[in-house]
């Protein structure tokens, strides 16, 4: 096969792996509290293994990005970690943080790397999607053990396959209401955990903020969380569907800081706009109308939010600017 790392990296490789740095950076700062404070031996070795991993990718995407002379992110490093604070979140609630991340990566990278040519990169995506398939299966198959696993509702089994007869299929606030489909389901579930995440860690990050305006946008973030999981949650109790309830027993009452401010409010910002995309897919394969005027409606309450927090993160002169295109007409002036 022919060699084609010597051909320089499309701007979808630099940003996916500018992009990766800052998510492992992040992600590795948060695993080195939890394992200051993880208590549940089986827990502590899936966050052990998870540093591990981090550990792995950051050197490996610093290696890409330097082939290319391209800046390596400052990211975040050991000083964004306030060692020896007080646990800020309790054992379950870091089994379900790295469950959910694993699932996150699983998204955001099969997508890198179906879209890089270069093999050193495809191949670094390749080792990556591996490594977060396994991690995802660790904190399933723990969460099951430990009793923590939440599954999805249950459905009758179909009997046959069947066809759509009635443009009423479409109908959502007028009209009699069909019955939420399988797909519909699995986006609310989803949509509805993922806001609980959200939720949970935003109100242990509103706790130990000292700056007024970040604190402030935290609560005004957790108020959002709240309300879209509980609008999540209420379509599925209308089916008469199973859910989960708050998980605000997780956030321990510690008001003393264990990240820096930059890092929770990358940290949050990354997440809702991770949560954006979220609603465009559920919107997709959603049919009936009512639940797609939801998404749009909330999709557009998170994106101020985020416009709001990338601002202030501004505002601090901590938003780094990814790589980006020449500017022609300033090259031309």
């Amino acid at each position: 096969m022919e060699n084609n790392q010597h051909i320089g990296m499309t701007s979808i490789e630099i940003g996916a792996l500018w992009s990766a740095y800052f998510s492992e950076t992040t992600t590795k700062c948060m695993i080195i509290h939890f394992l200051e404070n993880v208590e549940d031996p089986d827990i502590e070795s899936l966050l052990v293994n998870a540093l591990n991993i981090c550990n792995k990718r950051i050197p490996k995407i610093k290696e890409l990005l330097s082939k290319e002379n391209v800046p390596i992110p400052q990211g975040f490093t050991d000083e964004d970690v306030y060692s020896g604070a007080p646990r800020l979140f309790s054992d379950p609630f870091y089994l379900y943080y790295i469950w959910f991340m694993s699932s996150m990566e699983l998204q955001a990278h099969s997508l890198s790397m179906a879209l890089c040519a270069r093999s050193d990169v495809s191949d670094f995506y390749r080792e990556v999607l591996n490594g977060s398939a396994d991690t995802d299966t660790k904190s399933r198959e723990l969460a099951l053990k430990k009793g923590y696993f939440i599954r999805a509702p249950y459905i009758p089994t179909p009997q046959k396959v069947d066809f759509v007869k009635k443009k009423s299929f479409l109908t959502g606030w007028f009209g009699e209401r069909r019955p939420l489909h399988a797909l519909e389901i699995t986006h609310l579930f989803k949509n509805a955990m993922t806001n609980t995440i959200g939720h949970t860690l935003i109100t242990g990050f509103s706790q130990v903020t000292k700056s007024k305006d970040i604190r402030n946008l935290f609560v005004r973030g957790k108020e959002i969380a709240a309300k879209h999981t509980n609008i999540f949650t209420s379509v599925l109790k209308e089916e008469e569907l199973s859910s989960f309830e708050s998980w605000a027993a997780y956030v321990t009452d510690s008001t003393n800081p264990p990240f820096s401010e930059k890092l929770m409010l990358y940290h949050i910002t990354a997440l809702n706009a991770v949560g954006i995309g979220n609603y465009g897919v559920s919107m997709s394969a959603s049919s009936r109308r009512d639940l797609g005027t939801h998404y749009t409606r909330l999709m557009g309450e998170v994106a101020l939010f985020t416009d709001d927090a990338a601002n202030l993160m501004i505002e601090k002169g901590w938003l780094e600017q990814p790589p980006q295109a020449a500017n022609r007409d300033e090259l031309a002036r």
